[in-house]
């Protein structure tokens, strides 16, 4: 899987996926980050609203600049989204998602795997 954002189909629901999986550096992050954001925009200008989100950091480290990345990217998200799920959520990052929820205003819901993620995103 490549990072980045796009749409995964999921039982024929729609879901737009957010990969940060193991980035390890500030400017490896900053890039993927600047090109989620490119894709949210897109998909702002094609209407969609109400979009079920789920982002994965598994694996990633997050500090410095890529924090206040985050949470610029995260208030262009709450525009599009419904739901938000997040996955790869231990030790310090628990920290990290609640400043990004405190500064987005999305409610990021913890998941321990994928599917679990996935289950409860298409859930009404």
């Amino acid at each position: 899987m490549a990072n980045g954002a796009r749409f995964i189909n999921y039982k024929g629901i729609e879901i737009y996926f957010v990969d940060y999986t193991n980035i390890k550096t500030t400017e490896d992050f900053l890039e993927v980050i600047k090109g989620t954001n490119e894709f949210r925009e897109k998909a702002k200008a094609m209407g969609k609203r109400d979009v079920l989100m789920l982002v994965d950091i598994t694996g990633s480290y997050v500090y410095g600049e890529t924090m206040e990345a985050l949470k610029r990217a995260a208030k262009l998200s709450k525009e599009l989204t419904r739901k938000e799920a997040v996955i790869g959520i231990s030790g310090a990052k628990k920290i990290m998602l609640r400043i990004v929820q405190m500064f987005s205003g999305m409610q990021l819901r913890p998941f321990n795997t994928i599917d679990e993620a996935k289950e409860w995103l298409i859930k009404g």
